[in-house]
């Protein structure tokens, strides 16, 4: 039993256990997320290496705070971080991650594949919880809008919950393509997980969404059929998702009206300032963003500052539905553009753009996924601008950046 004991006890298996347990709450509720980053970081400063502060080529690893030290910089140079810090401590994970995660790597090898498995785990059971919630919700206390949108995800934002969903979707399809090493996830749960989840992304109707998902099922399924991994199961696999999804599409009148906002905004003008549609008041954000840039594009004004101002230009422009909502600009890249300018802009474009091309050409195909996620949501979402996306960023990026940074110095 003492053996037991100190075989379970030892440095290596409790930071192990630490990192598997903090991918598995990923998708849960955020205050417990929280809390469970101050035990998981003590823990990587009680059981963690420092010893690899020692090798300089570590501090290679560490380029990744740049994302939170220069926002923190700039708010320095304009006096302002007493003011804005609050939007700082939003984005600490930034920094964070990368140094205890750094430290936990010291002393214990991160095994990538078992914590995309328990992340996978603990994005179904979420689901799995917010499916049975909202049948009680809906059943018992009769709530009719149990099953839509903002209802149906009980722990996150549905444009952030969905992007955790469509990550695992994508990492199920490239197992059953190409078997992760220590991922065990049989074929048959994996296809069970896929339909399920798929289920749940298509019910949250959030439209990005359902565009990445579109996507990851058009390209896995195409690969699979290109190297012949498709049998008959698979094809009644195929049916299973096609007929009752499109059942869903037209039959929900929720998800029937969002395709169609989709098209009809898309196509048409807005030639007045009351827009309540959520692809419009997106357009008209980017619009108000671009007028913002122009006007300091270099620089940018800084954290929480760059979105005061937003504000006061929808007040500006007559958007008072968008100043009400304190909307940001709804896309990470605009969003950089007007916080840190055109230095910002291509901090963060090298961590995407550049990486992503990195990712191809080494063979890191598990971080070529997550980042082909991270861009499409970049796109409609300010993603680093709250907690649900920017403790998700923060953590794979930096796990899957020191996989990749590994890899890469040891064939050099």
């Amino acid at each position: 039993m003492k053996n037991l004991i100190k075989k379970y006890s030892s440095n290596s298996n409790i930071l192990s256990l630490s990192i598997l347990m903090l991918a598995f709450i990923l998708p849960f509720e955020k205050t417990i997320i929280r809390y469970y980053l101050v035990i998981f970081s003590t823990t990587c400063f009680f059981y963690g290496d420092y010893k690899v502060f020692l090798n300089k080529k570590n501090w290679l690893q560490l380029s990744l705070i740049i994302l939170w030290i220069f926002p923190f910089i700039q708010l320095l140079a304009f006096q302002k971080v007493e003011l804005y810090w609050s939007n700082l401590l939003t984005k600490l994970s930034l920094l964070i991650f990368p140094i205890v995660i750094l430290i936990f790597n010291g002393s214990q090898e991160i095994n990538l594949g078992k914590i995309v498995q328990f992340f996978i785990h603990g994005c179904t059971i979420s689901a799995l919880f917010c499916v049975v919630y909202a049948f009680f919700s809906f059943y018992i206390f009769k709530n009719e809008n149990a099953f839509k949108y903002a209802s149906i995800s009980v722990f996150h934002h549905p444009g952030y919950f969905t992007m955790y969903l469509n990550f695992s979707i994508a990492l199920l399809y490239f197992n059953l393509l190409k078997p992760i090493k220590n991922f065990l996830i049989s074929k048959k749960q994996s296809l069970t997980i896929i339909i399920f989840l798929t289920f749940f992304v298509l019910i949250a109707a959030s439209r990005t969404g359902w565009i990445t998902n579109i996507s990851i099922q058009a390209f896995f399924i195409s690969i699979l059929s290109i190297n012949k991994k498709i049998n008959k199961k698979f094809l009644i696999y195929i049916l299973l998702l096609i007929i009752p999804f499109s059942s869903i599409i037209y039959f929900n009148q929720t998800i029937r009206n969002r395709f169609q906002e989709v098209i009809l905004n898309s196509t048409s003008s807005i030639k007045n300032n009351k827009i309540r549609s959520s692809t419009t008041v997106r357009k008209k954000i980017w619009e108000t963003s671009f007028k913002l840039i122009k006007k300091s594009w270099l620089v940018g004004y800084g954290t929480g500052i760059g979105k005061k101002m937003l504000q006061e230009q929808f007040k500006k422009d007559g958007y008072d539905y968008m100043v009400k909502k304190n909307f940001n600009a709804h896309n990470q890249f605009l969003q950089v553009l007007i916080d840190h300018g055109l230095i910002g802009f291509l901090i963060l474009s090298f961590y995407s753009f550049f990486m992503i091309y990195s990712t191809i050409v080494k063979k890191k195909f598990i971080y070529t996924i997550f980042l082909s996620i991270i861009i499409l949501n970049f796109l409609t979402e300010s993603i680093l601008e709250t907690q649900s996306g920017v403790i998700f960023f923060a953590f794979f990026n930096t796990i899957l950046f020191f996989d990749w940074f590994n890899f890469k110095t040891l064939n050099t």
